[in-house]
Formats: C-alpha cells, sequence, structure tokens
C-alpha cells in the first residue's frame, strides 16, 4: 500500500509541474518501431531476459538505409525474485544512433500486483538509468554523460474472444533528468503513454500491435525575428520557452518466454498456471 501510495503521490506532482507553463507543442513524424523480446525463467523464479528493438522513421541519416531505420538497440537483463511479488533487477542496453553508440545501465524494482481480487493485473515499477554516449565518427557536437530516474505503471487484462486467448495493456513511463546539461530546466526528461494488444499463439509466444505517444521535454531559448533577403519576415521570434517534441509510435512485438516452473510471476506478466 505504501508503495502504491508513493507513485501516486509523485506522479500528481509531476503533472502539475510539468504542465504548469505554457508550452510550445511540436509533432514530429510517425515512428515504427519492433520489438524482440525473450525470458528464461530459472528454477529459484529469477529470469533473464533480452530485447532486440529498431525505429523507423523520417530522418536526416540511417543505421540501415533501405528500412529507414534510423535508431536499434540490443538489451539483456536479469531480475531477482525477493518476494512472491517483488523482483529486483539490473540491465545493460546498447543503442545503436548514426554517428553514436549509447549505453543505457539500469537498476530498477518492480512490484506485481493486482486490482479487484484478479480484475487487473498492476504492475509498477522504479528505476534508475545511467547513459554514456560514444561518438562512433569524427563529427561536431558532443553528449554528456547523465542519469535519470524512471516511473512506469501498467494495467493488464486476460480475456479469450471464443478459444483464442487475447491480452491488453495500458502503461505510461516518464523519467526525471537528473545532470543532463541539454534538459535541466525541465523536471520531466521523457514520457511514454502506450497502448498494447496482445494474442497468445500458445504457452511460451505472445504476438502483438501497439500504439504510443512518446514525448520528450526540453527548455528552448529565445529566438529573434528571421528575415529573407529581401529584408521580409519569415517567422518572428520565440521568447524562452518549454517545448515538447511529440512523436506518435505504432509498433509490434513479439515475445517468447521459456518457463521450468508451474507458476510464474515474472517482470512484465501476470501470476499465472502452465495449462
Amino acid at each position: 500500500m505504501k508503495f502504491n501510495c508513493f507513485l501516486y503521490i509523485s506522479i500528481c506532482f509531476l503533472s502539475i509541474t510539468t504542465y504548469a507553463q505554457e508550452t510550445e507543442k511540436k509533432n514530429l513524424d510517425t515512428s515504427y518501431w519492433t520489438n524482440w523480446n525473450f525470458d528464461y525463467q530459472l528454477n529459484n523464479l529469477d529470469s533473464l531476459f533480452f530485447e532486440v528493438n529498431t525505429r523507423s522513421s523520417a530522418f536526416d541519416s540511417y543505421i540501415v538505409d533501405g528500412l529507414n531505420i534510423n535508431r536499434a538497440h540490443i538489451m539483456a537483463g536479469y531480475a531477482h525474485h525477493l518476494t512472491e511479488k517483488l523482483y529486483l533487477g539490473a540491465s545493460i542496453r546498447s543503442v545503436f544512433e548514426p554517428d553514436w553508440n549509447v549505453w543505457y545501465w539500469r537498476l530498477f524494482l518492480q512490484h506485481n500486483g493486482q486490482i479487484g481480487d484478479g480484475l487487473l493485473d498492476f504492475q509498477k515499477r522504479i528505476q534508475y538509468e545511467y547513459i554514456t554516449p560514444f561518438k562512433q565518427v569524427d563529427t561536431p557536437g558532443t553528449r554528456d554523460n547523465y542519469g535519470r530516474f524512471g516511473f512506469w505503471l501498467l494495467l493488464g487484462k486476460d480475456f479469450n474472444i471464443g478459444k483464442p486467448k487475447f491480452r491488453t495493456e495500458f502503461s505510461y513511463e516518464f523519467f526525471i533528468n537528473n545532470g543532463d546539461d541539454a534538459t535541466d530546466q525541465r523536471l520531466v526528461d521523457l514520457s511514454r503513454l502506450r497502448l498494447d494488444m496482445y494474442w497468445y499463439a500458445s504457452d511460451r509466444i505472445r504476438i502483438g500491435a501497439f500504439a504510443m505517444r512518446n514525448t520528450e521535454f526540453y527548455f528552448a531559448p529565445a529566438t529573434g525575428p528571421s528575415y529573407d533577403a529581401n529584408g521580409e519576415l519569415i517567422s518572428e521570434g520565440k521568447p524562452e520557452r518549454n517545448l515538447n517534441r511529440i512523436t506518435p509510435v505504432y509498433g509490434f512485438s513479439f515475445k517468447y518466454s521459456i518457463r521450468h516452473k508451474e507458476e510464474c510471476n515474472c517482470p512484465g506478466e501476470k501470476r499465472r498456471k502452465r495449462k
């Protein structure tokens, strides 16, 4: 109960502070993601998990030109079973961007609970990430190491349509910047509002699709007006302001799980018995 109250108060506080000032909202081109997840549960209920992700959108340069892939990552992690519903874990993610390779080092604590005597799965996660960018080519610009705290909430439910079994999940995630010079004027660094729909192809395989609103929060400095060669005004200047860069995301998910126990409570899934 204390865990749930802490998360609720934190979200209310962040919502108020984030939207208290007027902001400029900039809508970016749609991005298309693929997520490939694999997890392996050990006999002690600990689990290993792996993920491969690709992102494709309109961009000025790509890591795979033919597919318009401008970002991809490989992640590996381990979750330790503390109690029936609580997990402590860590992961390492290597992100490939044009000219950059960025490493994300993450620690997390996740609680898998339920609402209404099993009516809905309610999962919560607190995490800390430390991000270390490395430039791969000699180009202008630098990026500093920085850390951020993250909070993730998920509501999920399994249901049947005839014999096929499905699952829907609604999640919200946000990160608090801690030491990034480029965004130190904004409390929230990134937020993701997401809806997933899965079909259970088997006890081990889930195939799904999702839609997400990905928002990056920046502080934009003041700019002066701009003119063309004839002295005609092209655009007016803007004062210092908050800038929200919003990217609509649509994606495909594939999940493969290996279970060795009759019951399982792995991060990201509800407790269920094998059939």
